[in-house]
């Protein structure tokens, strides 16, 4: 209490409009040094639930003063971001509150700017990967990155799937595996393009991705195919031991030789990354419902991809119809592989009359209500 004598009795001597609102903030100024509460300062500044505390704080228990992360707080008011979005920041990543304003933080956001990048491309970084602002040099990394990914909307869009890219060494890992993959055939920016798992072999170290493309050339892709990419986004997301389990299993219910499902990997290895469980009901409602030969399907590796529930089976119940009312011979490979929006105008719209409630057939379908003789 003798602490507070001297600012108290200056305070009555100045007459203030307010003494004890001025009272109020000389008393939590005084204790706040001494009495900092982490958890309290998360909820009541920063605007954390109650739920996110405990993890943040336990981040942030040498936090012994709000002088840095009040700094903090008011680079990103600055910035225009909101309390909501300053709350998002601070529960992905609660060592953002000590980062170093003047030193990392607006040397940053500088050489952000210098780049061309607007101040609303700016926050989508901060609320994308705080982490990564406080962490690295994210100028050089968008420097180098966005002309691979076409557009820094296409580059913001993987981040958000995965910032591991902003994160790698450019020098030592990313360039050298560019440079190795040119040499196998392969284009950055083609890799870039199956997201997570083209991400991953552009990341993952050289030693492995030199592992990554020995085990792709095993499905008997040619490296000049444009399917290579799929056989090593493939690789890079499956062990062996899953690879050949799922091939087993596919080759077990579709009834064909090891040379037929060769055939099935070559025109399409990306058919691998589907579940064993998928992979073997597709094949049985393929072989059984639809009537397609095993020597058909690994020639239309395709079909195994689409989904069951919601594409092969609904557009199989079309297929049945039309062809009991006799309107039109359907070859279902080309009925099943086309988008959409051609489906609905070849299939459904131009057979309206003919077939009344077709449509609402297929819609049913689409959403699960199959009849029971078509559940897989």
């Amino acid at each position: 209490m003798l602490r507070l004598q001297k600012p108290l009795l200056s305070l009555l001597r100045r007459g203030c409009d307010s003494p004890l609102l001025s009272l109020h903030r000389l008393l939590y100024s005084t204790a706040s040094t001494s009495t900092f509460s982490v958890d309290d300062y998360l909820v009541t500044t920063c605007g954390l639930t109650r739920a996110q505390t405990p993890r943040a704080s336990r981040l942030l228990s040498r936090l012994k003063s709000p002088s840095k992360p009040d700094a903090v707080l008011a680079f990103l008011s600055g910035l225009g971001l909101s309390r909501s979005d300053i709350a998002a920041i601070v529960a992905a990543d609660p060592l953002f509150l000590c980062a170093k304003v003047n030193e990392k933080l607006a040397p940053r956001v500088a050489a952000l700017h210098g780049l061309g990048l607007s101040d609303s491309e700016i926050k989508s970084l901060f609320l994308t990967s705080p982490s990564a602002i406080r962490s690295c040099d994210m100028a050089s990394q968008i420097d180098f990155w966005v002309p691979i990914f076409g557009s820094f909307d296409e580059f913001l869009r993987a981040i958000k799937r995965s910032d591991r890219l902003l994160k790698c060494n450019l020098d030592r890992v990313v360039k050298p595996n560019i440079a190795f993959l040119k040499q196998c055939g392969l284009d950055a920016s083609n890799l870039a393009k199956l997201h997570f798992n083209g991400y991953w072999t552009l990341t993952t170290t050289p030693e492995k991705l030199k592992e990554l493309v020995a085990r792709a050339d095993k499905f008997g892709v040619p490296r000049s195919s444009g399917l290579f990419k799929y056989a090593l986004a493939t690789v890079a997301c499956l062990s062996q031991q899953k690879i050949d389990s799922k091939r087993k299993a596919l080759k077990m219910a579709l009834g064909c030789t090891e040379e037929q499902l060769l055939i099935a990997l070559v025109k399409g290895p990306f058919i691998l990354r589907a579940s064993e469980h998928k992979l073997s009901s597709t094949a049985k409602f393929l072989t059984t419902e639809v009537g397609l030969e095993p020597e058909r399907i690994v020639r239309l590796p395709s079909l195994l991809s689409y989904s069951l529930k919601r594409r092969l089976m609904p557009r199989h119940l079309v297929m049945k119809a039309l062809q009991e009312k006799g309107v039109v011979k359907v070859n279902y490979y080309t009925m099943a592989s086309a988008n959409e929006k051609l489906f609905w105008s070849k299939y459904i719209d131009r057979h309206k009359e003919s077939v009344p409630g077709l449509a609402d057939v297929y819609t049913a379908a689409c959403a699960g209500e199959m009849p029971s003789q078509l559940q897989p």
